[in-house]
């Protein structure tokens, strides 16, 4: 919380909020409301890459699991930050019936897919960016070969690492000389389930799979910062274009790795400081512009993961009293 504070103080320094109130109230809510309904694509689409992961431990493994399991994580992270993906791993593992360390391999492996495309696409905005920024600092187009560089070669040693078996024996080994008997064992236990996880990628269709959904899920989320220009006519008034969202993207998924609840105070300053930065828009637009697409954004994924909370809850209780009835039934004499 004290990160937020911190944040929502900077974002808001100086601002009068009446005035704030009416810049946000100018804004057409219907295109905000159709927002929502792109951001929940996007969670979507996120559901059927994991479910493609999910599918090397459970090939029946349920989309609408996933989906679950993703909106609750981030219904979490609504209210604790970097917890989101334990409670979505473990109840998902719960619900699909399956090692909850291997779900979290799982996770893993979606986190680095994230990593790599995300460092491409930085990379990509650094070296092809022409404003002001690049001007002033010269050397972040070479930062964004190196980015583009590093992950390449990261995921390239990922996917080594998953298809060779001299690899992993080498990682086990090193396992077994570091650490005592004991913790070892328990230790490749768990390399074990991630690396189940992993093997997808010995699967070119899977890895196929893995990132067109990817892709598609940076092109959606570029598309949830591109719709609401026209609820501000950013569009029209400061000619605000794709790649303007494109940028604006990646500002945002900077801001949802900070540990802030929901991203509050991260979102609304790195957004706000984008749009003045690198597009000119006033302050005042700028902050409406974070303030209505963090509240929108809030409020769906609340609502969204607070249902499958309560799917979750009835699956999970269901299958608990299966399970005893199962158990009572071969005790019976």
């Amino acid at each position: 919380m004290l990160i937020a504070a911190f944040f929502v103080y900077f974002a808001f320094s100086g601002i009068s909020f009446p005035s704030l109130v009416l810049d946000s109230l100018k804004a057409n809510f219907c295109i905000l409301l159709a927002t929502v309904g792109i951001v929940l694509l996007g969670q979507f689409i996120r559901a059927l890459r994991w479910r493609a992961i999910l599918q090397e431990l459970k090939e029946d493994a349920s989309t609408m699991n996933a989906w679950g399991g993703i909106m609750v994580g981030y219904l979490t992270n609504n209210f604790l930050p970097q917890v989101g993906d334990v409670v979505r791993g473990y109840i998902t593992g719960r619900a699909e019936d399956v090692r909850v360390s291997g779900v979290f391999g799982t996770i893993v492996l979606e986190k680095l897919f994230d990593m790599i495309s995300s460092g491409i696409l930085f990379g990509a905005a650094l070296s092809f960016y022409n404003g002001e920024l690049i001007r002033t600092f010269p050397f972040l187009r070479i930062a964004g070969v190196v980015l583009i560089s590093g992950s390449l070669v990261i995921g390239g040693f990922l996917y080594a690492a998953s298809v060779s078996d001299k690899i992993q024996k080498r990682l086990f080994h090193l396992v077994a000389v570091v650490l005592p008997e004991r913790f070892a064992i328990r230790v490749d236990s768990i390399m074990l389930s991630f690396l189940a996880s992993f093997a997808l990628l010995r699967s070119k269709k899977r890895v196929g799979a893995v990132s067109f959904y990817t892709a598609l899920f940076w092109l959606v989320y570029m598309f949830t910062m591109y719709v609401p220009f026209f609820a501000f006519s950013f569009g029209t008034v400061y000619h605000l274009n794709l790649y303007d969202a494109f940028l604006l993207m990646l500002v945002t998924s900077i801001a949802y790795t900070l540990p802030s609840p929901g991203g509050i105070g991260v979102y609304h300053l790195l957004v706000s400081q984008a749009l003045m930065i690198i597009s000119g828009i006033p302050r005042l637009e700028a902050l409406a512009y974070a303030s209505l697409t963090f509240l929108f954004g809030y409020a769906a994924i609340t609502i969204v993961g607070s249902v499958f909370v309560f799917v979750f809850a009835r699956k999970l209780k269901v299958r608990s009293l299966a399970t005893l009835f199962k158990k009572d039934e071969v005790s019976a004499p």
